[in-house]
C-alpha cells in the first residue's frame, strides 16, 4: 500500500458516521451554493442521520442529488431516494426545489441515466458537473456508487451511465444508474464511508497494489487531498494487521 495514503479509523460505526458528517459539514459551510451527492446502503443512511442532527448548516442553499440509484419504483424499500427522504430530507423538512432525484418513473435505465445527466449538467451549469461533496460506500465486491467490477459504466465519459442488471454483481440485483469516474474525479470533496468486518477484504484490496480499477472500482478513490476514507476498526482490520509506523 502507498505509505502516503491516510485513512481515518474509528473504534465504532457510530463514530464513523459522525466523523463523515462533520467532514461534509465543514465543506458545506465553506461552499457558496453546495451540491451534495448522497449514497445508499447502511453507511449512506448512517451518515444522513448524523448529518440531519447538525443544525448549523446552510440548509436553505444545499442542492441534493444522488451518486447512484436502483431502477425500482420511487417508493420501493431499496430505493436510495426513499432512504434519503426517510433519514435526512424529510426530517429536516428540506424544500422540494432543492431535491433532484433520478427520474425513476421513466423505468428504462438508459432513459433515466440520460435525463439525470441533463439534470446534473443544468444544476451545475457545466458539461462536467462539479459536486462539492460526494458520499460513497464500498461494496463487498469493491464497487463504489453503482460502478460494478467490469461494468461498461467504468469507461463512460458521460455524466450518468446505466448499469444493466447483467452487470450488477451485488444484492439487490436490479438495474441501476450511476455517476461516472469523471464526475467523481471532478468533485471537490469525496468522503468514502465503510464499516463492518465483511468490508475488511475489499478495503485492503482497494488500498493495495496492483492498481486495477476495472476489477476493484474503489481504487478510483484512493485517499488523496480531496478524498477521505472514514472506516471503523472492523473494516480496517486487514490493513491494521499489516500496518507499519509512518516514517518521520
Amino acid at each position: 500500500m502507498d505509505g502516503r495514503m491516510q485513512i481515518e479509523v474509528y473504534p465504532t460505526v457510530g463514530e464513523v458516521f459522525e466523523a463523515a458528517a462533520a467532514l461534509a459539514a465543514d465543506a458545506l459551510r465553506a461552499a457558496g451554493a453546495p451540491r451534495v451527492a448522497l449514497s445508499g446502503g447502511r453507511g449512506g443512511r448512517g451518515v444522513m442521520l448524523a448529518l440531519a442532527a447538525i443544525d448549523d448548516l446552510p440548509w436553505e442553499r444545499i442542492e441534493w442529488v444522488w451518486g447512484d440509484e436502483r431502477c425500482v419504483p420511487p417508493g420501493d424499500p431499496v430505493s436510495n431516494v426513499r432512504v434519503a427522504r426517510d433519514s435526512l430530507l424529510g426530517p429536516r423538512h428540506l424544500p422540494e426545489e432543492r431535491i433532484h432525484p433520478p427520474p425513476l418513473e421513466l423505468r428504462d435505465p438508459d432513459r433515466i441515466a440520460a435525463e439525470y445527466a441533463t439534470t446534473l449538467r443544468q444544476l451545475a451549469d457545466a458539461s462536467l458537473p462539479v459536486l462539492d461533496v460526494v458520499f460513497l460506500g464500498v461494496g463487498t465486491n469493491g464497487h463504489i456508487a453503482s460502478l460494478m467490477p467490469g461494468c461498461a459504466a467504468l469507461a463512460s465519459r458521460d455524466v450518468v451511465a446505466p448499469v444493466p442488471v447483467s452487470e450488477v454483481s451485488e444484492d439487490p440485483y436490479v438495474a441501476r444508474v450511476t455517476i461516472t469516474p469523471p464526475v467523481i474525479a471532478a468533485a471537490r470533496r469525496v468522503i468514502v464511508v465503510v464499516s463492518g468486518d465483511e468490508k475488511a477484504g475489499p478495503v485492503a484490496a482497494a488500498l493495495r497494489d496492483p492498481l486495477d480499477p476495472s476489477h476493484i472500482p474503489a481504487q478510483l478513490v484512493r485517499p488523496a487531498p480531496h478524498v477521505t476514507w472514514v472506516v471503523d476498526r472492523a473494516a480496517a482490520a486487514a490493513l491494521l494487521r499489516d500496518a507499519r509506523p509512518a516514517a518521520d
